[in-house]
Order: structure tokens, then sequence, then C-alpha cells
């Protein structure tokens, strides 16, 4: 079976964090996601995230804390997507390969069509935002 690693961004501003809605040509149009894509074989998760963020966002990402993982499986793949923290990038967001962007608290994220992968990255973010106070 084969396994894909991926990862995703929660990029942090404000208290609010950033979500981007998948475009109609995509798997999954129209859900809610975090940002981020394919880890290219001798990429590092940070690394492949980072190259992710410049593609898909035009922005520089200064990646920080993993924050969790989940995997499923489909057909004959298994995903395995990998959530970190970015609290600082440089750039102005640009919309290259998503329909939205919206900038949330993570409450409020809740409320939104996620792509499923994503449900339980939010509420391991949550998890640790509780536990860091």
């Amino acid at each position: 079976m084969k396994i894909i690693d991926v990862v995703a961004a929660i990029l942090e501003q404000n208290g609010r964090i950033l979500l981007a809605q998948r475009d109609a040509g995509s798997d999954q149009a129209g859900l809610w996601e975090f940002p981020g894509g394919k880890v290219e074989a001798g990429e590092s998760q940070p690394e492949a995230l980072k190259r992710e963020l410049d593609e898909e966002l035009g922005i520089c990402a200064r990646i920080d804390d993993y924050v969790s993982s989940n995997q499923w499986q489909q057909g004959e793949r298994i995903i395995r997507l990998h959530a970190w923290r970015v609290a600082d990038f440089t750039g102005e967001l640009q919309q290259r390969c998503h329909s939205a962007l919206v900038w949330v608290t993570p409450q409020q994220a809740q409320k939104y069509a996620l792509a499923p992968a994503d449900v339980p990255l939010l509420a391991d973010y949550i998890a640790a935002q509780g536990d860091a106070r």
C-alpha cells in the first residue's frame, strides 16, 4: 500500500487562523481546509510546507511547532496529514489555487464546512491552545 505524506499549515495572525476554500476544479470542491500539499521525496515536512505555502499563497513562511497528524485510507493509498503552526510569514496572501481565503477564530472555524481530514487537526489545535493557557 502506498503511503502519501501531506502537510497543512495552521497560519495564525492576531488570534485568528487562515482557512482556504478548495476551488471548483479540485477534489472536495467548496470545502474549507488548511493550506498545504504533498511532501516530495527528499523533503522534510517543514521544507515541504514552506514550498507549498509559497506555491499556493505566495508567502514565505517560518514553520513553527508541529500540531498533530491523522491518516486515512483512500483506495490503495494511505494518506497521512500532518499539521504545523505558522505564526510568522512575509508577503501578501494570494489566491493562487483556492476560491476564497478567510481569517477566523479557531471556534468560528468549527462552523465552516471543513474537509474531513482537517476536522481532527482543528480539534487538536484548539485543545493545544487550551493547554497552553
